[in-house]
């Protein structure tokens, strides 16, 4: 499965998904002004997903009904579209989370936002997560004597959220240093505590936690 870019980016384009992308699966298109994403190419990693400002991807298996044409119609149209993996500026026609979501509940529909949304500075202010319900979220306990570094990484690795994680992504999201996330990686891997699959595309090795992604 890959994610998928929504109705809701048309006509905004905002870019900040695709800097954060590991394997650049983001392409931009004109009709309609969009980004969508090359559904062989995205790994799942979902670092997209808190990024986008109006809340306009999601997870193929998690998405709302009335989005689901939005699978083809991703994999139709980055074919003609341009890869772009720098921010820009959003389209002068775009609009905060707000008025997207008011024009959905006008259409009667009932979206249930992505997991792991953000929302960044155009969504609604919401109350932050209580702390019990965001460490929920990492389902599997940190093995005892790892260091700082390969703790953490551990952490971002197992967690419910993700499927695969790559080396690039945990990096940018972790604010380390890529050398220092792949010797992480590297040692968790040995140590049997999470299971690497060999480059599915584009030569990117990722990760996942061994008791979620099988033997």
């Amino acid at each position: 499965m890959a994610h998928v870019v929504t109705e809701r980016c048309v006509d905004c384009r905002y870019t900040d998904c695709c800097v954060v992308c590991p394997v650049e699966c983001f392409y931009e298109t004109t009709s309609p002004a969009m980004l969508v994403i090359d559904p062989d190419t995205c790994i799942d990693c979902a670092l997209c997903v808190p990024e986008c400002p109006i809340q306009a991807i999601w997870p193929e298996d998690e998405l709302p009904e009335v989005y689901r044409p939005w699978v083809q119609k991703n994999a139709e149209l980055f074919g003609g579209g341009t890869k772009i993996k720098i921010k820009k500026d959003a389209l002068p026609s775009a609009l905060p989370l707000a008025p997207i979501q008011t024009r959905e509940k006008s259409k009667g529909w009932a979206i249930d936002e992505p997991k792991g949304a953000g929302g960044g500075e155009h969504a609604e202010a919401v109350p932050a997560a209580p702390v019990e319900a965001v460490s929920a979220v990492h389902q599997f306990p940190t093995p005892a004597g790892l260091s700082s570094s390969a703790s953490a990484v551990f952490s971002a690795t197992a967690n419910g959220k993700y499927r695969w994680r790559s080396a690039k992504g945990l990096a940018a999201q972790l604010r380390l240093p890529i050398g220092s996330v792949q010797s992480d990686l590297d040692q968790l891997v040995s140590a049997g505590h999470l299971k690497k699959q060999p480059p599915k595309t584009k030569g990117t090795t990722v990760f996942g936690a061994k008791e979620r992604v099988g033997a």
